[in-house]
């Protein structure tokens, strides 16, 4: 493998974000002028390379605590820490700007899968939260209801129900994460959603939505399956 040292100067990561701008480095180049510098034989970029290489995309990288940046041969413990403060700062930033909520945009699965695609991403855990509208269908209260295990969610009905009454709502959403990087449904997350969804109608409440969210997509029940009146759910792909 090459060494920085002996790429023309304009092809240095440094040299080429001063000359041409940010916007035009690649991600391994951005990532090498976070490293800075590496080690004899493992340059800066030899190194940004081998984590571009693992990850292929820099989304992947989000969730990373400085650990992970450690393993890579020739990256040094400071800038591990670098790298590894500055994806966080990244996830703060994304999920502030989408937690930003202005009436005038309409609220849809695909805008609340964009606030909270970073965040509810990034986690390790599965979190369920509720999203409450009124008869306007704006945001009235949002709340995450429960934080669960790596791999499962347990969640009281009674306690979503409580919720729906005490703020008026007149509809709903439920968005929680997969871990694992998942979109597929579980089979008690599909008998869940269903049973919440006839409960919610007893009380005159509807749910617009339960949405299940990853760095790379959801999956929305509402489009991805189909309610049918029995009450069961008509499979529209091979997600669901």
């Amino acid at each position: 493998m090459g060494k920085i040292n002996e790429l023309d100067p304009f092809d240095k990561p440094r040299e080429k974000a001063k000359r041409f701008g940010i916007d035009r480095l690649k991600d391994e180049e951005l990532l090498a002028l976070i490293i800075n510098s590496g080690t004899v034989g493992h340059s800066s970029l030899d190194i940004a390379r081998d984590i571009m290489y693992e990850v292929h995309y820099l989304d992947g990288l989000l969730n990373q605590p400085y650990q992970y940046f450690k393993r890579f041969k020739g990256l040094k413990t400071t800038n591990a820490l670098k790298l590894a403060a500055v994806m966080e700062i990244a996830k703060r930033i994304h999920h502030k700007q989408q937690l930003v909520y202005e009436k005038e945009v309409l609220v849809s699965t695909e805008s609340l899968f964009k606030r909270y695609q970073m965040f509810l991403g990034s986690l390790k855990q599965e979190v369920l939260i509720v999203i409450i509208l009124d008869k306007s269908k704006q945001i009235i209260h949002e709340t995450t209801l429960y934080k669960g295990n790596s791999n499962t969610l347990s969640v009281d009905y009674r306690e979503i129900l409580r919720l729906l009454l005490l703020y008026n709502g007149h509809y709903f959403y439920l968005i929680h994460n997969h871990p694992q990087a998942s979109l597929s449904p579980s089979k008690a997350d599909i008998k869940f959603t269903k049973n919440l969804k006839e409960k919610s109608e007893h009380i005159g409440i509807k749910l617009l939505d339960h949405i299940i969210v990853c760095l790379r997509g959801y999956y929305s029940f509402f489009h991805d399956c189909t309610f049918i009146e029995e009450g069961n759910f008509e499979m529209n792909n091979k997600n669901c």
